[in-house]
């Protein structure tokens, strides 16, 4: 059966392929399910980034310092998350 998704091709470098193939393994999910959901979950960072990307293009320096502290904010409180769950 055909994918309701669009599909695309990725190049990418051997040791960049090999640590995609070494967590798919680790995790027993096929290589293109582990980066597909890898970038699933990196959604919104994409999203801040192009924003960011976009207003330092147009010289909005301000706009910018605020997708960018955005991005730091949501990574820190991820990892603030992970720590938490670790103590339980």
């Amino acid at each position: 059966m055909p994918s309701k998704n669009p599909r695309m091709m990725l190049t990418l470098k051997p040791d960049v392929l090999a640590a995609l193939q070494d967590l798919s393994d680790a995790l027993g999910k096929p290589t293109a399910t582990v980066a597909a959901e890898l970038l699933t979950e990196m959604r919104p960072q994409l999203l801040d980034l192009a924003k960011y990307a976009r207003a330092m293009k147009a010289g909005k320096t301000d706009v910018a310092k605020r997708a960018l502290s955005h991005m730091v904010g949501d990574a820190l409180a991820d990892q603030l998350s992970l720590l938490d769950k670790g103590k339980a």
